[in-house]
């Protein structure tokens, strides 16, 4: 069942906008090219690290946040936790338009969970990402929209 199916391009595969940006970033974190770009935050960016300046650690990891077909962000709750994250990164891409995606927190640098947007608008650069332990597999045809965040290097990623 799809909650949002475009018409089939030439090659007969259906896939929206979010579905193609989500392939591209998992494509990009597997590259995980070191190469340095001065670019904008465009999902389709390459190669990881593009979206930061200066590069410190190699980026594993192209955060981004999904937006429904309402407008409205959406988030998750990590299991064992009492608040919801809107971050994730791409773990895998699979049959047309499903994807696995690791559920991350925003951690300030004190080593604070940020719980709500306003505690995030007053980070500035003193944060990081961390995984959850958690996975969603989503259909990606039911979002309209993806903001990418950060790349980043995210400790834990096993590929």
């Amino acid at each position: 069942m799809s909650c949002g199916k475009r018409k089939d391009d030439i090659h007969g595969a259906s896939k929206g906008c979010v579905c193609l940006a989500v392939r591209a970033i998992k494509d990009i974190q597997d590259a995980a090219d070191q190469d340095c770009f001065d670019c904008k935050n465009d999902c389709f960016l390459e190669p990881l690290g593009s979206l930061i300046s200066p590069v410190g650690n190699a980026p594993n990891t192209r955060v981004f946040k999904l937006y429904n077909k309402k407008g409205d962000l959406f988030k998750v709750h990590p299991k064992h936790h009492c608040w919801k994250t809107p971050y994730f990164r791409v773990k895998n891409v699979f049959d047309d338009c499903c994807a696995t995606l690791q559920v991350l927190k925003k951690v300030h640098a004190s080593g604070a969970d940020v719980d709500s947007e306003d505690e995030m608008m007053g980070l500035h650069n003193n944060y990081y990402y961390e995984l959850t332990g958690d996975c969603i597999t989503v259909d990606l045809d039911c979002f309209c929209a993806i903001q990418c965040i950060d790349d980043v290097r995210v400790d834990g990623v096993c590929d």
